[in-house]
């Protein structure tokens, strides 16, 4: 089953048309339809359309692990370059050996279709996230090199500031220009939205996607 696929079904079983899930997210029907037919979606869309259905969004994103279609297209590791780099580190404790060591070597490669357009993969600590990403899960990022002109609202980056602070959130609009505010997907009480200044950003990482670690 694909994320589309899962998508309708999650829609039907919820007795929602199109046009009326569209109406829930401020779309329209064509979107929809597009989603459930081919269109991709990220993780953020994945958590908006999952709070309407009352479904995981991780479910959305990825499938039931335990459903032999999905085991069958699981991502692969190889030592052949094919894929992304994994670096065995975490974002949060030593992702700057990485990015900031060109002699670093990965410790393999991940070939998984979906995200092999992102420039490295890492592992990711804390429960901030959860249970979107959870504690453990593997994270593919890609630089956004032009973060100082846009970032998307909503979706889910990781964030590197001048102190050496890192932080995978939601990104939001900040109080003035002058800031982001970073969002947790944890509703708990221990976590709660962040005011950041874009002055303290270095670097801007686009969370492609997460996957428990298979390996």
């Amino acid at each position: 089953m694909t994320k589309n696929t899962r998508l309708k079904e999650a829609r039907l079983k919820s007795g929602l048309t199109q046009t009326e899930l569209a109406h829930e997210i401020d779309a329209k029907q064509p979107y929809i339809a597009k989603l459930e037919k081919n269109e991709d979606y990220s993780l953020a869309q994945a958590i908006k359309l999952a709070e309407v259905l009352k479904v995981d969004a991780q479910w959305l994103i990825n499938g039931d692990i335990n459903n032999s279609e999905v085991i069958n297209n699981n991502p692969s590791i190889n030592k052949n370059k094919k894929g992304v780099p994994y670096y065995d580190i975490d974002f949060v404790g030593g992702f700057d050996l990485v990015f900031n060591n060109n002699e670093v070597n990965p410790s393999f490669y991940i070939d998984f279709l979906p995200f092999n357009d992102a420039d490295y993969w890492v592992n990711v600590s804390g429960k901030s996230m959860g249970p979107l990403i959870a504690h453990g899960d593997l994270v593919a990022l890609k630089e956004v090199n032009d973060w100082k002109r846009f970032l998307l609202e909503g979706e889910i980056y990781a964030v590197i500031t001048d102190n050496g602070f890192r932080t995978i959130k939601m990104i939001g609009a900040g109080k003035d220009d002058d800031h982001y505010t970073l969002i947790p997907y944890n509703k708990g009480g221990d976590y709660s939205p962040q005011s950041i200044p874009k002055d303290v950003i270095t670097h801007v990482f686009r969370v492609k996607g997460a996957i428990k670690k298979f390996f």
